[in-house]
């Protein structure tokens, strides 16, 4: 377990939201897109009034970007009539003995993909001219990004595609969206972010110092100060928790599950699969496979089990708890799922059936 992952965070964030002159914002109209190649869907030449759209930035070598492309895949079925989903690929890796190559690598991902990436996907010129306008001029510089464009042709909103843009989609159709107090909390986020920076060489020191109590009460003082950040905070509340009391420390994340994070399926994995790893060092000392369980099932519903990595995680949970059986049945569905995802890595594949083989040896162990 890597306690240090939330300082982490914070500089990656910083770094993120910062380094290029911030000349895009919220409330403003949205620029063209000049992109090399129309590779799937229909072209959006250019943005009508009246209709809705979310623009988002990805790349082949990027593992969070692929992600996120059943997330969008959903979100485009789910609004197929009112809202138009275009991904552009930008910041691929060239090849100097033939620079138009990566064209062909990001056609070839997305005819692999099929009806996995069933949404309009673009792919920016080699003199990244559609990075520069959309992502350099907001200031961003990580991926996935998203950018949502509402009915009068101006961006409302801009973030992480998993990041809260169902709820936003939602507002934005139903007319019910307000861009301005959006533009009032990123600029709040902004001044969190510069503020806890600020704040954090002396919890970094306390965590380096193995001083995890002292940590904790540094922790529990910033929590209400940074309301914008609280999710990061309260996960990284959760793992430094283990470090000081575990009975607690599953109490809490219950109490997360079911209230700030019950919604969440990204969050409630994280916590979840925390618990099952077996990557801690030092291993916890009493982990409780039944709160496991428990937040596990809750992601896998809000994802309707089609998420490979939260079944095997619950697969993971219920082996770890003794059911071998469920194990085996909920290891087998996430092995199906991801032969049949071509976002889904070859090595995560054999890791993945690396444990069903686990599984059954256990189960013919103790039949």
């Amino acid at each position: 377990m890597n306690v240090m992952r939330f300082a982490l965070t914070v500089v990656m964030l910083v770094f993120a939201l910062s380094g290029w002159a911030q000349t895009l914002q919220v409330g403003d109209p949205a620029p063209a897109l000049p992109v090399a190649k129309w590779v799937k869907g229909q072209p959006v030449k250019q943005f009508e009034k009246g209709k809705v759209y979310v623009v988002e930035f990805w790349a082949t070598w990027c593992g969070p970007c692929r992600q996120t492309i059943p997330h969008l895949t959903k979100l485009a079925t789910q609004y197929s009539d009112k809202v138009t989903i275009v991904g552009v690929s930008i910041w691929e890796h060239p090849d100097p003995r033939d620079p138009n190559a990566y064209m062909q690598r990001v056609e070839r991902f997305v005819r692999d993909m099929g009806d996995k990436m069933n949404y309009t996907v673009a792919v920016d010129g080699v003199a990244g001219t559609v990075a520069k306008t959309w992502m350099e001029a907001a200031g961003r510089r990580s991926i996935p990004a998203a950018f949502v464009v509402d009915q009068q042709q101006r961006i409302v909103w801009i973030g992480h595609p998993m990041d809260g843009l169902d709820k936003v989609l939602e507002k934005v159709v139903a007319g019910t969206y307000d861009w301005k107090a959006e533009v009032e909390r990123q600029k709040r986020v902004r001044e969190q972010m510069e503020a806890l920076e600020r704040e954090m060489p002396l919890y970094t020191s306390l965590i380096q110092q193995r001083k995890y109590a002292e940590a904790l009460a540094k922790l529990d003082e910033m929590l209400p100060k940074y309301s914008e950040l609280a999710p990061r905070m309260q996960l990284e509340r959760f793992e430094l928790l283990l470090r000081v009391d575990e009975k607690q420390a599953y109490a809490y994340a219950l109490q997360l599950a079911q209230s700030d994070f019950k919604d969440d399926a990204p969050m409630l994995h994280r916590l979840a699969s925390t618990i099952v790893s077996d990557k801690i060092d030092p291993p916890l000392q009493s982990p409780d496979y039944q709160v496991a369980l428990v937040i596990a099932h809750r992601a896998a519903e809000l994802t309707k089990e089609q998420d490979v990595n939260i079944l095997a995680t619950l697969a993971y949970a219920y082996f770890k708890s003794g059911d071998v059986r469920s194990a085996l049945r909920y290891q087998k569905a996430a092995i199906d799922l991801a032969e049949n995802d071509p976002s889904v890595s070859d090595r995560q594949k054999q890791e993945l059936r690396k444990r069903y083989e686990q599984f059954q040896r256990a189960a013919q162990q103790n039949p």
